[in-house]
């Protein structure tokens, strides 16, 4: 299945499978990808899956434009494996099945157990291990709920969208000093998980992320906070 590797200044932030047919680009948190650097706009970008399985990026008349290897995208352009799309500060990289696969594998190999950065750290273009639960990931799922790991509270994920932080107006409140929200919304019968924060403020499996698909038994932190997405 084809991935999106979202990095910035060198540091893998995320790796998020392509599963819909089409995926929005931007600052919002309506987006299914959501950059959150005042550099991208709200709508920046669309990337879609055309009848032939090819995928497409196209500029939504972004502020600061989009860029496919360096040229500029003036129209929508096909993509293949390996590719480089700069949406403001950030770099995405389009991998194929086989690129993602070989890519793991380098990594893996090149960097000895010792060397490997701490989880609660963006990793240096490294793979990490993957979530037991990530063989669910892409799965359609119907409702889901939040367990808090130290007192067992349980928060029934209802609403299209629930707000999670220390910042204005939130549905589950978290300890920090620092500004910290995020948000997570449901899209069809997909939950994501987005951080409303210039740079990650949320972490899922041990891995900071702007923007990620939840499958069940996930493992979210925030605020110091740990939950697990469950299935009810």
């Amino acid at each position: 299945m084809p991935t999106l590797q979202i990095t910035k200044d060198g540091f893998l932030l995320q790796e998020l499978e392509i599963q819909a047919e089409s995926m929005t680009i931007g600052r919002d948190p309506e987006n299914e990808v959501r950059l959150g650097d005042l550099t991208v706009s709200r709508r920046h970008a669309l990337l879609t899956r055309h009848a032939d399985n090819r995928y497409f990026i196209e500029d939504l008349q972004s502020r600061n434009g989009v860029s496919l290897n360096g040229s500029a995208v003036t129209q929508p352009m096909a993509l293949t494996g390996g590719d480089q799309i700069r949406v403001g500060i950030y770099q995405l990289i389009f991998l194929d099945s086989a690129e993602v696969t070989q890519f793991r594998q380098s990594h893996v190999e090149k960097a000895a157990p010792e060397t490997l950065p701490a989880a609660s750290h963006p990793t240096k273009l490294q793979s990490v291990e993957e979530s037991n639960a990530a063989k669910h990931r892409g799965h359609a799922l119907e409702i889901g709920v939040l367990v808090n790991e130290d007192s067992n509270a349980i928060f029934a994920l209802k609403d299209d969208q629930i707000v999670l932080g220390n910042d204005g107006q939130v549905d589950i409140r978290v300890p920090g000093p620092e500004r910290t929200r995020a948000t997570i919304a449901r899209r069809g019968k997909y939950f994501y998980i987005c951080s409303e924060t210039p740079t990650p403020c949320v972490s899922v499996n041990g891995r900071p992320v702007m923007n990620s698909q939840l499958a069940y038994n996930d493992r979210i932190e925030i605020g110091g906070r740990r939950f697990i997405f469950r299935e009810i």
